[in-house]
């Protein structure tokens, strides 16, 4: 008889904790299977990668309410499978506005090697809800015909590791080319098993995946594999569910744009953009 596997309970486990010397955040986190590539069994998905360096710098103490408004991760080579150490800490201070920064590391024959890293502006929050304004207009919520549709659902070569443990509710084709495709995604387990409070974190995980959602690109033919990843929060991310309007611009010479909106249930958040090499198969 098959058995099916078990729901992931989180994309990392946490095996070490302790203070960096420096008033920061330093963290030790074993991958799981949910937390693995698309792309090759042997690697993590940038996009948990991201979020657990956001979830250190979130983790840094300020001296006011506040909240991350814009985070940049830059993959800096491959990460493995394999345990990863973050650390964080508070590169520039302030009451109002304050510059955070975050490594991921993991240990190689020479030693302990970076293979990301990340920088986040916090700013200060208070009331403005009699002045809002977004751009962008807010999708319907996914519907139970939408959950992973068929012909317009997650390519099969990407249902595995960190995209294949997410819910989908695809409304548009992944690959389509006459516009931006719209789909949801829901991570339902934390990034970090037994962790609450991390919406934030999921966001940015979710956020990753908008090359793939926009990909005008057939996956069995070309890889278009993203350098960095840069989301602008105007709004907290809140609820279970990211919906992620996106779209790629590709480039004369291998080199191209994913652009992507983000909400939650009830409104646009933000906005993600990430650099795309391209290569053919």
């Amino acid at each position: 008889m098959r058995t099916e596997p078990s729901p992931p309970t989180g994309c990392y486990r946490l095996v070490d904790r302790g203070p960096d010397g420096q008033d920061g955040v330093r963290e030790a986190f074993e991958p799981t299977s949910a937390a693995g590539s698309p792309w090759s069994d042997d690697l993590q998905h940038g996009g948990p990668v991201g979020a657990v360096l956001t979830r250190a710098m979130r983790l840094l103490p300020q001296a006011a309410p506040g909240r991350i408004a814009r985070t940049t991760v830059e993959i800096l080579g491959p990460v493995a499978m394999a345990p990863i150490e973050v650390t964080a800490s508070v590169a520039r201070p302030g009451r109002k506005i304050a510059l955070l920064s975050a490594v991921a590391s993991q240990r190689g024959p020479s030693g302990l090697r970076p293979v990301a890293q990340a920088s986040a502006w916090w700013l200060r929050t208070q009331d403005s809800s009699d002045v809002v304004h977004t751009p962008d207009a807010q999708p319907p919520g996914p519907t139970p015909a939408e959950l992973d549709r068929g012909e317009l659902g997650v390519p099969a070569s990407w249902r595995r590791g960190f995209v294949g443990s997410l819910e989908w509710a695809v409304r548009t084709g992944i690959g389509r080319i006459d516009g931006p495709a719209m789909a949801w995604a829901s991570m339902p387990y934390p990034l970090v098993e037994g962790d609450t409070g991390d919406e934030l974190e999921r966001t940015i995980a979710i956020a990753d995946a908008a090359s793939g959602v926009g990909s005008r690109l057939d996956p069995a033919d070309w890889v278009f594999m993203n350098t960095e990843l840069t989301i602008h929060l105007a709004d907290a991310p809140t609820g279970a569910w990211t919906g992620l309007v996106a779209e790629s611009w590709i480039g004369q010479d291998g080199v191209g744009l994913s652009q992507a909106v983000l909400h939650d249930l009830t409104r646009p958040v933000g906005r993600v953009a990430q650099t795309l090499l391209l290569e053919r198969r």
